[in-house]
């Protein structure tokens, strides 16, 4: 999607839409993090968790099932 077709769908949301979607921008400008980035943070660590349980036999690709679950991807 282009810049111009966001600017124009932007433009036709409702005024109150339009203003919540204005301040998570501007958020996002700054830095600040997203509701959902928030719960990232949250998640214990399963890959020690894993190791602490199993040791070295845990599947080698379960950490990256763990960052996709998380959102980190």
């Amino acid at each position: 999607m282009s810049a111009t077709e966001l600017i124009k769908q932007v433009a036709a949301l409702p005024l109150h839409e339009r203003t919540s979607f204005e301040h998570l921008f501007r958020a996002m400008e700054k830095g600040a993090r997203t509701p959902g980035q928030a719960n990232r943070n949250k998640w214990p660590d399963f890959g020690q968790r894993l190791r602490d349980s199993y040791g070295d036999n845990v599947a080698p690709d379960s950490q990256k099932i763990i960052y996709e679950g998380r959102g980190d991807r």
